[in-house]
């Protein structure tokens, strides 16, 4: 405990706690990973704590994915329970997305950042304007068939796992262009989240394995101390929150969906 309070002194444990809080709420309520939220701050616990600049990004999103995994835990159990979850979507996305979040992890490092991250932006941005339009814009009215029926998974998977978000973040909107109902896609992206979360956890705690510049309880690019904290009040506010999402008005859930991929937008292209 000694050498933990000497790593992280009891602010840096506040703001752990609060970004939970706020990871938890948007896992629940609309089934988002919560990347957009914890990445940044665990950026600026990191440096703050004397992290290496080289180390900083890998540590905080591989430490973010961990976080995204336990709450996505507790989150698709609740959405579960409350019967928002389509299992029919669930079976037939499931090896497409989990096909493409494993070429997102084997591509991306031979992908330019900036190109990813910039294709993500648009993609973010124009599903915000789909969501704020809601019915107004639909592709179709009933789940692409053919070919296109397994590209849609595939490249949720891959573009979340390239820029390491929740894969609820894109599959409920893209499933809106569909007509597909918004309580049962924000269900089914909580337990999406994992899918795309599982694996990149792993791939960034085997990357970072015996790496200089980590802090003592870090294993690989993940931070043990900083998902607990992060983890633990995510895991109590979480279903909650997917409790919350069933009674929230379909208005002012899609008006909160735009709104957070609008923010996401936004921050990956100032990173640019």
């Amino acid at each position: 405990m000694q050498d933990l309070l000497s790593i992280y002194p009891p602010t840096v444990w506040m703001v752990l706690l609060a970004t939970g809080i706020l990871v938890g709420v948007l896992a629940g309520l609309l089934g988002v990973g919560g990347g957009v939220v914890s990445v940044p701050i665990l950026l600026d616990v990191f440096a703050a704590i004397g992290v290496p600049q080289a180390t900083l990004t890998p540590l905080a999103i591989g430490t973010s994915q961990a976080c995204i995994l336990i709450a996505s835990l507790s989150a698709a159990y609740a959405h579960w329970r409350g019967g928002t979850i389509d299992r029919g979507l669930v079976r037939s996305w499931l090896p497409a997305l989990a096909a493409g979040t494993a070429m997102g992890l084997v591509l991306t490092p031979f992908a330019p950042a900036k190109v990813l991250t910039g294709l993500f932006a648009v993609a973010a941005a124009a599903l915000a304007v789909k969501m704020a339009l809601g019915n107004r814009l639909v592709l179709a009215h009933r789940q692409p068939q053919g070919a296109a029926f397994h590209l849609a998974p595939g490249l949720v998977g891959a573009l979340s796992s390239a820029v390491a978000v929740g894969g609820g973040t894109l599959s409920t909107p893209v499933l809106s262009l569909f007509s597909f109902p918004l309580h049962r896609a924000i269900g089914a992206g909580a337990l999406f989240n994992l899918v795309v979360a599982l694996p990149s956890t792993v791939a960034f705690i085997a990357a970072g394995w015996g790496v200089p510049g980590r802090p003592g309880d870090a294993i690989g690019d993940v931070a043990l101390f900083c998902v607990a904290a992060v983890s633990l009040p995510a895991l109590f506010v979480a279903p909650l929150a997917a409790r919350w999402s069933k009674q929230v008005p379909l208005l002012l859930l899609r008006r909160l969906f735009a709104l957070c991929l609008g923010v996401i937008a936004v921050r990956l292209l100032l990173f640019l």
